[in-house]
């Protein structure tokens, strides 16, 4: 990389064969690598010889020069002695290439974004990124071995189904929470008095604004305690129903005009749209989990919860350990620590955050449990010496993560040897850890710890 113009690209179809063929004769033995970074409309890829010279990075437009790139990797594996492709796990702009590499019979290798990152300044001691020096980078990695088999393959029936299902549920989730945040903010002027009377996103609530409107007709018609005791069911009591029609008739909101009453039942009508769609998704998440019989016994912690785990984290069978497995899921622990500084230790949250979110929420789940509320109990009290508020809350955040780690462990080990999944195995034989004082290393006053 020392001549001029290092990174200057080469189109793809404009490469002499010949002259790589000739290359590749001379310098071709075990250990070609090339790195590929990938864009929207153009992918960068970067060859690197055995003995750590490169060729000039090569322009590929994505997705319709391809072909011609496989022709090219092709010649050079067939010449040479071995050929190891490495790319980043960013976006799915790459995948057409992948699926055309795997098919080839060309090793894929996925290199971490984060260690592209870090290792730019060392690659040639300046501190910059451009594609082509990323492409580069990534074939130096590859050579190294700092990356891990990537091959393309297609996903199973059930898998496809469940990833539509999860996919579905957050997209239409995301939009429920928009048109919530709305809903609140005209409630809160027009009628203020009725969250308190009824969930935000509660069916019966949304069917009545955009049935009515305003609290004006719903307190004008007559017939309005049978649709609401209609569409609560059950669940609603009678003595609810009068509150919320006495509401009506007393609020203190600012009476909405014509087009604000219809904007009000818009946003109501698009709340409970998206909330069906998310219940919808999580109805077909419970039935394609139960319909097969290595999932289906799992499904007590919540078919949502699986079904995110596998869709962003993949299946917990394949990974050879359960730290490999936590590591995946970004709740393995950092540390920083330097000289007589002990830092914390923390979780790294590199891996998935989404898959985190649901073990986030199935560890609140759990702590109510009857197995798990003494030793988080025993947990939250450990260390804790003060009334102050904020350590309270940072000691049961710790015990929360604490308790993702086991669960995400417990999970892996129990699919693994195709067991029930068991919430007091998890606890059994041990104890809660006493934090100890750190000692000083040197007392005021005396000769320890003094040179």
């Amino acid at each position: 990389m020392s001549r001029s113009r290092a990174y200057k690209r080469t189109d793809v179809k404009q490469i002499d064969l010949a002259v790589l063929r000739e290359r590749t004769l001379e310098f071709g033995n075990a250990g070609v690598t090339v790195g590929l970074d990938i864009g929207k409309s153009e992918i960068v890829a970067c060859l690197r010889w055995p003995h750590g010279e490169f060729e000039r990075p090569w322009s590929v437009r994505n997705p319709d020069q391809i072909p011609v790139c496989l022709d090219v990797l092709k010649l050079v594996k067939s010449v040479g002695d071995s050929l190891t492709v490495g790319m980043e796990s960013t976006g799915t702009y790459g995948e057409a290439i992948r699926r055309g590499l795997t098919e080839e019979g060309i090793e894929v290798h996925r290199i971490s974004g984060k260690a592209t990152y870090d290792y730019q300044e060392i690659f040639d001691g300046v501190p910059s990124q451009h594609d082509g020096k990323d492409a580069a980078v990534i074939a130096e990695l590859t050579a190294y071995g700092k990356g891990t088999a990537w091959p393309w393959q297609a996903d199973s029936e059930l898998l496809a189904s469940v990833k539509h299902q999860v996919f579905r549920a957050e997209a239409y989730r995301g939009q429920q929470t928009q048109w919530s945040g709305r809903l609140e903010g005209l409630l809160a002027r027009h009628w203020p008095e009725l969250t308190n009377l009824l969930q935000l996103e509660s069916p019966t609530l949304l069917r009545m604004i955009g049935h009515y409107r305003s609290p004006a007709r719903v307190a004008a018609e007559a017939e309005a305690a049978g649709r609401l005791a209609g569409w609560g069911g059950a669940k609603l009591a009678e003595s609810k129903i009068r509150q919320v029609l006495q509401s009506a008739r007393s609020t203190r909101g600012v009476p909405p005009s014509d087009a604000e009453s219809a904007w009000l039942a818009e946003v109501a009508s698009n709340t409970l749209l998206a909330y069906r769609q998310v219940q919808s998704a999580k109805s077909e998440l419970e039935a394609l989990l139960a319909a097969e019989p290595t999932w289906s016994r799992y499904t007590t912690i919540g078919a949502s919860t699986l079904a995110a785990i596998w869709t962003h984290a993949g299946d917990p069978r394949d990974y050879d350990s359960g730290g490999a497995f936590l590591k995946a899921l970004g709740l393995n622990l950092k540390e920083r620590s330097s000289g007589h500084r002990q830092g914390e230790l923390a979780i790294a949250k590199r891996g998935s955050s989404r898959a985190r979110r649901w073990i986030f929420y199935w560890a609140l789940r759990t702590v109510q449990r009857e197995e798990v509320s003494g030793w988080y109990a025993d947990f939250t009290q450990v260390g804790r010496k003060s009334s102050n508020h904020g350590k309270r809350e940072a000691r049961r955040m710790k015990g929360v993560v604490a308790l993702m780690r086991k669960l995400a462990r417990g999970l892996r080990y129990a699919m693994i040897r195709e067991e029930d999944f068991d919430y007091g195995k998890l606890f059994e034989d041990q104890p809660v850890k006493r934090k100890r004082r750190r000692q000083r290393r040197g007392c005021r006053g005396s000769s320890a710890g003094v040179l």
